[in-house]
């Protein structure tokens, strides 16, 4: 049984490296796509809103899709519609089109982090969930630091078409892969949604402070976390005149950080209390921006130790927040998951747009700087309101 739950664990952690892959594969050829399409760098960062935007709102869905019908039973035809978004984006030469396109991709990718997250936390309890939510999201992480630098290669080489054609590859092995062995549903495929169910559901998250505590501050990081990815780009190209394999490269201190954070949390969330745990890492992610902010006009050391710290801090409150979530809600897991999800991708959704304007208007040293000092403030005021109510657990063994 063992055996078989590691096994699960890892297809899901794979699913979800590869729908990850899809959406940071992305970043670097943001130039790129503004130059060959001849639109505004304000469109291409739209397309990349539009992308997390249509994920955010179908995690609400996705989530009592997944409690009714099965995992299963969501994850095979969505993987399918990313087969066919992914040809689109390659081959269309209109710009309109390519949104229309990458919003599908959206739509096929959406479900994957939700069901592996569900799917951990009905695996797992106690400590041993923490553990491989650990475990779950260190895979997750390796993306970040493989697609930017792929992304950056593929798209010098071969242009944006060659990025979809590899996507397209990845998707039709992840269709195989999940045929192969990932878990029958065992739930009535006829049973409908109930509709009242699920506002009640989601209510009881909401009405929760640990709920609303996560939400909150899970926004902001995460807001700012794709505000970085997309403002990065353009300052590297722009100012530091960069190429696109460079670029991709500089991805690699926040990426990399974010799978060090992650090992860090796998050996430490069963010793520290979790509300220790969550200051700390809060704050450490709010100095980092303020790091970045000070340094990223002048100089690319202090950019990096910014992103590397930022990367840290996540690789650490990603799974601590999941984990947290799963055991506060054991009974609406999955809509907690999603509504979770939700503001995770709404945050990521708005980053770019709002810190775009921002920018515009009051400098990116300044916008980042005021963003670091609020993530201080919320972050000391949600460790005041929210309290776990769960003792330190025995240490897990390693998954």
């Amino acid at each position: 049984m063992q055996s078989n739950s590691k096994l699960i664990l890892y297809v899901v952690c794979l699913s979800t490296f590869f729908a990850s892959l899809m959406q940071n594969i992305y970043s670097p050829i943001i130039p790129l796509l503004r130059d060959t399409f001849h639109v505004s760098l304000s469109m291409v960062n739209a397309s990349v809103s539009i992308f997390i935007f249509i994920i955010a709102i179908m995690q609400i869905g996705c989530g009592a899709l997944i409690d009714v019908k099965g995992a299963r039973y969501i994850l095979m035809p969505s993987i399918a519609i990313s087969i066919a978004a992914s040809i689109g984006c390659a081959v269309t030469k209109d710009f309109t089109w390519f949104l229309v396109f990458r919003a599908l991709q959206a739509v096929g990718t959406a479900s994957i982090p939700l069901i592996a997250a569900t799917t951990i936390g009905k695996l797992y309890q106690g400590a041993e969930r923490g553990s491989a939510m650990g475990t779950y999201q260190m895979l997750m992480s390796i993306a970040p630091a493989v697609a930017p630098v792929l992304g950056g290669w593929i798209g010098g080489k071969y242009n944006y078409p060659g990025i979809f054609w590899f996507l397209t590859g990845v998707s039709l092995l992840l269709l195989l892969g999940n045929g192969l062995y990932f878990p029958k549903d065992q739930r009535n495929r006829s049973a409908s949604i109930n509709i009242r169910r699920m506002i009640v559901q989601y209510g009881i998250v909401l009405r929760s402070q640990v709920g609303r505590g996560i939400l909150m501050i899970s926004f902001l990081y995460f807001f700012l976390y794709f505000a970085l990815i997309v403002y990065l780009p353009t300052l590297l190209t722009d100012q530091y005149h960069m190429s696109l394999t460079i670029v991709g490269l500089l991805y690699l201190p926040m990426a990399v950080s974010m799978i060090l954070g992650t090992v860090v949390y796998k050996s430490i969330q069963a010793k520290i209390d979790q509300r220790r745990l969550l200051l700390y890492s809060n704050l450490m992610a709010a100095c980092s921006i303020l790091i970045f902010a000070l340094t990223e006009s002048y100089s690319l050391v202090g950019l990096s130790i910014g992103l590397f710290l930022y990367g840290t801090a996540g690789g650490v409150i990603a799974p601590l927040y999941s984990t947290m979530i799963s055991s506060e809600f054991e009974e609406q897991r999955a809509s907690a998951l999603g509504l979770y999800n939700l503001i995770r991708y709404v945050g990521m959704s708005a980053g770019p747009l709002i810190c775009g304007l921002i920018i515009v208007n009051f400098g990116s040293s300044m916008t980042f700087a005021a963003f670091g000092v609020l993530f201080v403030v919320l972050s000391i005021w949600m460790v005041k309101r929210v309290s776990t109510q769960h003792a330190t657990q025995p240490v897990a063994k390693e998954i």
